[in-house]
């Protein structure tokens, strides 16, 4: 397929549709590369839950209309194939959409993979690690000091830093979070961000519950984020003035803030961005979920979160890890230190640099 020599650079860029947080990530990279080059033509492509975040968040990529299970199978080929015929694209941006890279191959049509792993959890038959060495160059939105290259990855590779949101609020607008909330600014805060499966979800706020009915600090406050169940867990603690239940809040930055510890997931963007806020977390990684538990792990040795095994998650344990936080008076400078030393400002400029010199170099 030969490029085209327009005006406008075309790139299409596929976005994984599995959870928020690839679409989270992607539009902020697309809104820097657009300011960074205005002559870009940029057709936006995703499923599933990344499809419905760019469309609550204003934006319209096309639908590909494809569920998580479909990601490696031919019905994704056949669609994206058929897209990047269509439009032609100069070059393609794969957040992760790893059947993409064997087509742009097959139709000689550079292509970037966005990722912040190796895939060494991966045994060298999955069907994504020869799709991965496809691809012309790599942005891996994370630190290099989490990372071991492999001495097989031989793709040209770039370490941009994790990409990390513009926050309306920052630790000096505490006081300012806590006033909106109706929290007192003596006032202890725990938030409880479980995410996940609906099992593993319900466990976690359950022990949560049972930490926070164990402490004895008078001005102690909970913040449940509870999805699914929000109906169930507003109906039990609807007389607990103490205890907040919410089902979701896009205001994230605004309740991490006013919290004195989160008890999370251990999810990629989540523990970043805790710790780029410099706010003291536990993680409880997905057992299911072997890149979070990498993740998790290199967070923990880093100091950057307190994890715990998903196997030990019991109320003695939580309560431990909690107290500790809670007791620490130095905890939320010492992550600042060590995030200042990790990150080198936010990676969604770096990403986009990386697109915008890897465009200009195939049309020069």
């Amino acid at each position: 397929m030969s490029m085209s020599k327009t005006k406008s650079p075309k790139i299409l860029y596929l976005s994984r549709g599995r959870g928020f947080s690839h679409a989270m990530n992607d539009l902020l990279i697309i809104k820097e590369l657009k300011n960074l080059n205005k002559k870009l033509s940029i057709l936006v492509a995703s499923y599933d839950k990344g499809y419905n975040y760019f469309v609550d968040n204003g934006f319209r990529p096309i639908n590909l209309g494809l569920k998580q299970r479909d990601e490696l199978t031919l019905k994704a080929s056949l669609r994206i194939w058929s897209l990047i015929r269509k439009f032609k694209p100069d070059l393609v941006v794969s957040d992760e959409v790893f059947i993409a890279l064997h087509i742009t191959r097959g139709l000689k049509i550079p292509s970037i993979l966005i990722t912040h792993w190796f895939f060494e959890s991966y045994s060298k038959k999955h069907p994504i690690i020869p799709a991965v060495k496809k691809a012309n160059h790599v942005i891996f939105v994370d630190t290099p000091e989490f990372h071991t290259i492999p001495p097989d990855f031989n793709v040209h590779l770039t370490f941009v830093g994790p990409v990390i949101r513009e926050f309306d609020y920052t630790l000096k607008d505490k006081t300012r979070a806590r006033n909106e909330l109706g929290i007192n600014i003596k006032d202890k805060v725990i938030l409880v961000t479980p995410g996940g499966r609906h099992k593993d979800r319900n466990k976690l706020l359950k022990v949560s519950v049972e930490v926070f009915k164990e402490l004895t600090c008078d001005n102690m406050n909970l913040i449940l984020l509870t999805g699914e169940l929000y109906e169930e867990y507003l109906e039990r603690f609807k007389n607990e003035d103490r205890i907040v239940v919410k089902d979701f809040d896009w205001k994230m930055d605004r309740l991490m803030v006013a919290s004195d510890v989160v008890i999370c997931k251990g999810t990629f963007s989540t523990t970043w961005e805790l710790a780029y806020l410099g706010i003291p977390s536990i993680s409880i990684p997905d057992i299911n979920n072997p890149i979070d538990q990498i993740h998790v792990n290199r967070m923990d040795k880093y100091n950057l979160t307190l994890r715990i095994d998903p196997r030990r998650l019991k109320k003695s344990v939580l309560l431990e890890n909690v107290k500790k936080i809670l007791d620490s008076k130095n905890k939320t400078t010492e992550i600042l230190k060590e995030a200042g030393k990790l990150m080198n400002g936010r990676g969604q400029r770096e990403a986009a640099e990386e697109i915008n010199y890897s465009i200009c170099s195939i049309l020069r």
